[in-house]
């Protein structure tokens, strides 16, 4: 498995490529922006790129989905159902408040926990954990080409020592229940994954599960850092 990671976007989101190098099919996860560029990046790999999924709707995760969807009209847009409507109203997405519309096609698509998207020999795991947005999801893969240590993509569900925000406005959920929601799902979805596993975060360096589980504050309950 290649996984290839580039920062993307006005506020350096991470966009990844991961290709089954046996099959030679691929998946984006995360085009947040600079959509020509992760165009030439997936033509350069001689991969077919059969899916594109977005951990979360915000734009930052989003904003290039059109332009893929352009130059691969085949590929899928996949994303929780609860975060699908995010796509295409940019007041959901927050684009509208930075003073821009972004907005994707409509997923073809959609998810829900335990889900399993196959990519050649692989299968990735899909965990919702809501809190950050109502649909955020994780993609684990146990044993990338039979081996270990597993991947997981955690979107802005967690970070190398953060998390994700939970002070955007939901008339449903307060911050406080949100964060309970963000923090208990990551205890019990991700911190439980084999601590060798490695984490791929929606912005920022990657990490690993048991680091996270040893150091992060927001999850030992030290107190608070970065909330992208």
């Amino acid at each position: 498995m290649i996984i290839k990671g580039f920062e993307v976007g006005a506020i350096a989101g991470c966009c990844y490529i991961v290709v089954d190098e046996r099959a030679k099919d691929a998946m984006v996860i995360d085009p947040g922006g600079d959509g020509d560029f992760l165009v030439e990046e997936i033509k350069a790999l001689h991969a077919r790129p059969l899916y594109l999924v977005n951990t979360h709707g915000h734009a930052d995760h989003m904003a290039a989905n059109g332009d893929i969807k352009a130059a691969f009209p085949e590929i899928q847009i996949l994303i929780h159902a609860d975060d699908a409507e995010l796509l295409t109203n940019p007041q959901k997405n927050l684009s509208f408040f930075i003073g821009e519309e972004i907005s994707s096609p409509p997923a073809e698509r959609l998810l829900k926990d335990g889900d399993k998207i196959a990519l050649g020999g692989n299968a990735f795991k899909v965990i919702h954990i809501p809190g950050h947005t109502r649909g955020g999801i994780c993609l684990y893969c146990e044993k990338p080409d039979g081996k270990t240590p597993g991947v997981v993509f955690t979107g802005d569900t967690l970070f190398q020592m953060g998390i994700g925000r939970t002070d955007f406005p939901d008339p449903d959920f307060s911050e406080a229940r949100k964060f309970k929601m963000l923090t208990g799902g990551i205890r019990e979805k991700i911190l439980t994954l084999p601590e060798e596993t490695v984490v791929y975060p929606g912005h920022g360096p990657a990490t690993t599960v048991g680091n996270e589980k040893r150091r992060n504050p927001f999850l030992s309950g030290s107190g608070a850092l970065w909330l992208p």
